[in-house]
């Protein structure tokens, strides 16, 4: 088993000042960089939010591809110290990769506005799913099979742990909305549902983010140790 308990009880976290620090940086991006995008084009509020192939969607995959990158030298430091997860961090390394190119080439959006929706493809046991919009309901549920293999990374890390948990909710929340068919929406209602459903994947991406952020902090500082986890 994984452990972290160097410095005694009672003494302050060495890391905590960088741990806050890592967490209010996540949760001003996540406040600000909407506010700023609709108001930088207002009245046309939702133009640089709500569309693909906008402000909204790179800053989401820059996200994503930063968390990848943390994620590989988590991996490093958790060989450095003998932690046997190497599989695990390289699954987790994969999944913001493919999550990013996914967001900024848009490619299920192509795949459903391009192949399965002209065909009338859909699912049937999901009736309120429109047709073609039904691939990121499959990613979430390959995501939730690998979940519990995931979050063993982070256990050891109680504040990394409640941040990866809660880029999972929020995540869920983001599909669950996007998989909602909007054809009986009026304009100004879609518009308004596409900006809070990016606004929702900004701020899944900036808590898995901030999770592996934390996780590397805790493998990189001295007081950590840890025996390999198998």
């Amino acid at each position: 088993m994984e452990s972290v308990a160097t410095h005694p009880p009672n003494a302050p976290d060495p890391i905590a000042g960088a741990r806050r620090g890592v967490v209010l940086t996540s949760i001003s991006i996540g406040i600000l960089a909407p506010v700023i995008l609709a108001g930088a084009r207002w009245p046309l509020w939702w133009t640089d939010i709500a569309p693909e192939q906008t402000p909204m969607t790179w800053l989401q995959s820059v996200v994503l591809v930063v968390a990848a990158v943390v994620a590989a030298l988590a991996e490093v430091a958790a060989r450095v110290r003998g932690i046997d997860s190497h599989r695990r961090w390289l699954m987790v390394v994969a999944g913001f990769s493919l999550l990013a190119v996914d967001e900024r080439f848009a490619i299920h959006e192509r795949v459903r506005d391009g192949v399965l929706a002209p065909r009338g493809i859909s699912v049937p046991f999901l009736p309120w799913v429109a047709p073609g919009d039904f691939l990121l309901l499959g990613l979430a549920v390959v995501g939730v099979t690998m979940l519990p293999m995931v979050l063993r990374l982070f256990q050891p890390d109680p504040w990394a742990m409640r941040a990866v948990i809660a880029g999972v909710v929020i995540a869920a929340v983001a599909v669950g909305v996007d998989s909602i068919n909007p054809a009986s929406w009026t304009v100004a209602q879609e518009r308004v549902q596409q900006t809070l459903e990016e606004c929702v994947e900004l701020a899944s991406g900036l808590s898995l983010l901030t999770a592996v952020l934390l996780r590397l902090l805790s493998l990189s500082h001295p007081c950590e140790s840890a025996s390999p986890r198998r």
